[in-house]
């Protein structure tokens, strides 16, 4: 589910009013973290290139 900014906020607003000090302060590590996964996701490359290339072994100059 996806809400708008202004509808998240206010949200997120009523919620947090309900909690105290500490609980606060873990919910808003929780949001800060799930922050930092989306700004991660972001950064994604879903363009379905991006299969590691396996390193093909260089033939030896030695002679056996």
């Amino acid at each position: 589910m996806r809400l708008p900014t202004k509808q998240l906020i206010n949200k997120i607003e009523h919620l947090s009013k309900g909690l105290s000090p500490a609980q606060l302060t873990h919910f808003l590590d929780i949001i800060d973290a799930m922050t930092a996964l989306a700004e991660d996701a972001a950064k994604v490359d879903l363009s379905g290139d991006n299969t590691p290339t396996p390193s093909v072994p260089q033939p030896s100059s030695a002679i056996h």
